[in-house]
């Protein structure tokens, strides 16, 4: 068998269902393509059935399927030690979380052909059919904390990469060094992968939004509340401390007070959901505020 054309890389923990479904869904999309595609999963080490699946999984496909093992928690570094291994020149990353549409893999190797200019692309981000009208709607709009991503229909410059759904020339991912492992879930909670489309683009690396290249986010009860909710916002603090540095108090305390005055506004005029989104930024600037002065007294 030839050198794939595209290496798909997943890293997982502890989620045997919901990875079940996702490669359920690439073994779909891979009967959608006629050129060969390899297949990544790198288990973080999870402590579920998640080993014994992955057995089961490769042995259907031994050429094309590879299993790693992390034990170390981290995202990110559990990505950085599969897109090494990875055979093909062009690589695309997804979760194990989401439902792949069939067409997915033919959009990402469209991409390599069709945006020779581009490094990267990423595409929209949706919830399943099934979910985008009702009252699980009306809370994924509420809490947010799904990672939703729609641009439109029209293929345009972003500076975005979304972790669940990107495509990335090995080139490029080689030139940056892989992910930062201080960051995503594991390590800091979030910005892996913002964090490396910001690094591209600093490089001179163009990321193109590809809307054939759609990807269907599932969506999980335990996400949908206030505990949840602060979790996420109070991981975004600490990430986007360990990416960009102690930005100092003045600019910690602008923010906070800027996120104050807006959830105060929305308050006052009774938006719940523009409340909740402020109420979220205003989690975040207040540990970002918190991690500011606990380095001054430090």
């Amino acid at each position: 068998m030839g050198k794939p054309e595209l290496t798909v890389i997943i890293a997982t923990r502890n989620r045997a269902c919901s990875l079940e479904r996702t490669l359920e869904c690439l073994d779909q999309a891979e009967k959608n393509t006629l050129q060969a595609v390899e297949t990544i999963v790198v288990d973080n080490g999870s402590t579920d059935h998640t080993p014994i699946l992955l057995a089961r999984w490769q042995q259907r496909r031994p050429a094309l399927r590879k299993v790693l093992r992390v034990d170390e928690a981290g995202k990110a570094r559990a990505l950085n030690a599969a897109w090494p291994a990875a055979r093909a020149s062009l690589l695309a990353f997804t979760d194990d979380d989401v439902l792949i549409p069939a067409p997915w893999l033919g959009a990402a190797l469209e991409f390599a052909e069709r945006f020779r200019g581009y490094a990267a692309a990423t595409g929209p981000v949706r919830l399943p059919p099934e979910h985008r009208s009702g009252p699980t709607a009306s809370l994924v709009e509420l809490y947010r904390t799904i990672p939703l991503f729609d641009l439109g229909s029209k293929p345009l410059p972003t500076k975005h990469l979304y972790g669940c759904n990107m495509v990335i020339r090995r080139s490029a991912l080689a030139a940056m060094s892989g992910f930062d492992p201080r960051l995503g879930p594991g390590a800091s909670g979030l910005h892996e992968d913002g964090d490396l489309a910001r690094r591209l683009r600093a490089a001179g690396f163009d990321i193109v939004y590809w809307p054939a290249l759609e990807m269907f986010h599932i969506v999980e009860s335990e996400r949908l509340t206030w505990d949840y909710f602060c979790r996420l916002h109070l991981a975004d603090a600490r990430s986007r401390w360990i990416r960009d540095g102690n930005l100092g108090l003045a600019y910690a305390t602008r923010h906070w007070l800027g996120a104050a005055a807006v959830w105060a506004m929305w308050t006052i005029l009774g938006n719940r959901n523009r409340r909740m989104r402020a109420r979220g930024r205003l989690l975040s600037h207040t540990e970002y505020l918190r991690l500011c002065w606990a380095a001054r007294r430090a």
